[in-house]
């Protein structure tokens, strides 16, 4: 088997954590390990890392990539879309790649910021699913529901066929609390966990009888697939790739096939499934107190009850607080009554109507070669906490509008200023003239963290003129 990880959301449901530029599948919600990381990890004991593929928005290409170095992944098996098309081509896109290499391949769909807490009963739901997939069937999997839950998706359990599965009656959109309840007492109905497992062949038939304006499209697209010109060199699509894509229809694999199709067919599985949509959801996945809060971070909390307490470096003090929501971030607060985590998203959309960077950008943003963060403000400078990882280095620039002075906090750092080069070790400092061609890399093995101080006006990401970046930036 094949794994595909669709890992191409936003997360806004958990800002202030998760923002659109470093959303919710690259953070730790629910224990060690980002969730993208925990999903790799779960899928190993049946599918090796040669045979993992990732599909993600490009902006999160390389931070992808760099989280799952650890576990050997490919960076050539990760594809980079270049805007939001939902499931359905994300999905016809790797199964035409799969079978363009192995034309008897079965693929299992995961999704990248999902719960499991029982592996073992995960993996041998998929060995039954294999089973199924490789006789022409659409498998997905069904979760026994626990309680009338209105934030997922059902699937309706029709005639059993195969003594494990039974065909699917019908798929079912998000029902109200009195539909869920129903629901819940028939007995019959599974949460949508959306995992999916088919034949490439079988899935791309089906999206040529169902979906047939994307599934027409696929072989073209493919043929645009590139080596992005940088390192890593991950999938992107040309620029004529790049249109296509973008034009066609924002279509979930479930409404394009899975409620329309004959072939398909559900197995339930209990193996501690929890999509972890809201803050509230870690009601279910992490551990409580005394009082039933689930607290992190550097948090005193007094007479709270059935709380969620995010807090990170500094102090958070709540007192009295019951049913309540509360998470920090370095430059964003939340408070929110806990009934109303599933509004989030809208609180989000409020912020990104009026502008605020808070809605998408993080505070700390990652780049190719590392990170910065922004420490303080004015209307002339700007002070930054620059860190750059081993062996990297950002682009050969040049800025227009303002000059930079650094200091070496940790590590050691060569810099190309002009026709020179300098070594700096920690303490030492050097200043970037405005219009002055410059590069500053990690010559260590450690990581090198700097400070930065910029004056100028204005002072503005988009003030860099590149030229020469390692990673095929313009």
């Amino acid at each position: 088997m094949y794994g595909v990880i669709l890992a191409g959301g936003s997360g806004t449901r958990f800002w202030p954590v998760s923002r659109e530029q470093n959303p919710k599948q690259l953070q730790e919600i629910v224990g060690p390990g980002t969730m993208v990381q925990n999903t790799v990890q779960r899928l190993l004991p049946l599918i090796p890392t040669e045979k993992l593929y990732l599909a993600t928005n490009h902006q999160q290409a390389i931070e992808t990539l760099h989280q799952l170095d650890c576990y050997g992944f490919f960076s050539d098996h990760l594809i980079a879309e270049p805007s939001s098309r939902n499931t359905a081509l994300a999905i016809g896109l790797m199964a035409k790649l799969l079978i363009d290499k192995d034309p008897d391949a079965v693929m299992g769909v995961f999704p990248a910021d999902h719960v499991v807490t029982n592996s073992e009963a995960f993996i041998k739901a998929l060995q039954k699913a294999e089973a199924l997939a490789k006789r022409d069937y659409l498998v997905t999997l069904g979760v026994p529901p626990t309680r009338p839950e209105t934030g997922f998706g059902y699937i309706k359990q029709g005639a059993e066929i195969e003594g494990c599965a039974s065909q699917v009656e019908r798929f079912v959109e998000k029902p109200d609390l009195a539909t869920a309840k129903q629901y819940l007492e028939q007995g019959n109905y599974f949460w949508n966990c959306g995992v999916f497992i088919w034949k490439a062949s079988t899935i791309l038939e089906e999206l040529q009888q169902y979906a047939g304006n994307i599934y027409s499209q696929l072989e073209t697209l493919t043929g645009c697939l590139e080596n992005s010109k940088g390192k890593p060199g991950y999938l992107e699509l040309n620029e004529k790739g790049r249109n296509l894509f973008s034009s066609l229809p924002s279509l979930s694999i479930d409404y394009a096939v899975m409620e329309n199709s004959s072939r398909v067919v559900l197995i339930p599985a209990e193996f501690g499934w929890n999509d972890v949509g809201t803050w509230s959801a870690l009601d279910d996945v992490s551990e409580k107190d005394s009082e039933g809060n689930v607290i992190s971070g550097n948090v005193l909390a007094q007479d709270c009850e059935n709380s969620i307490i995010q807090g990170q470096n500094r102090l958070i003090a709540v007192l009295g607080l019951k049913d309540t929501v509360v998470v920090d971030s370095p430059d964003a607060l939340l408070v929110c009554a806990k009934e109303r985590s599933q509004d989030i998203k809208k609180l989000v959309e409020a912020l990104n109507e009026h502008a605020h960077p808070e809605g998408k950008q993080p505070s700390t943003v990652k780049k190719p070669w590392g990170s910065y963060t922004v420490l303080d403000s004015g209307s002339s400078y700007l002070l930054k906490r620059i860190e750059v990882l081993p062996g990297e280095a950002l682009s050969l620039q040049s800025h227009q509008h303002r000059s930079e002075h650094w200091t070496v906090v940790t590590g050691s750092a060569q810099v190309v200023r002009d026709e020179e080069t300098f070594q700096l070790k920690v303490n030492d400092s050097i200043t970037i003239p405005q219009n002055t061609k410059h590069r500053l890399e990690n010559s260590g093995s450690d990581p090198l963290v700097i400070i930065e101080i910029q004056f100028g006006h204005p002072l503005d990401e988009n003030d860099i003129i590149r030229f020469e970046d390692r990673y095929g930036r313009h």
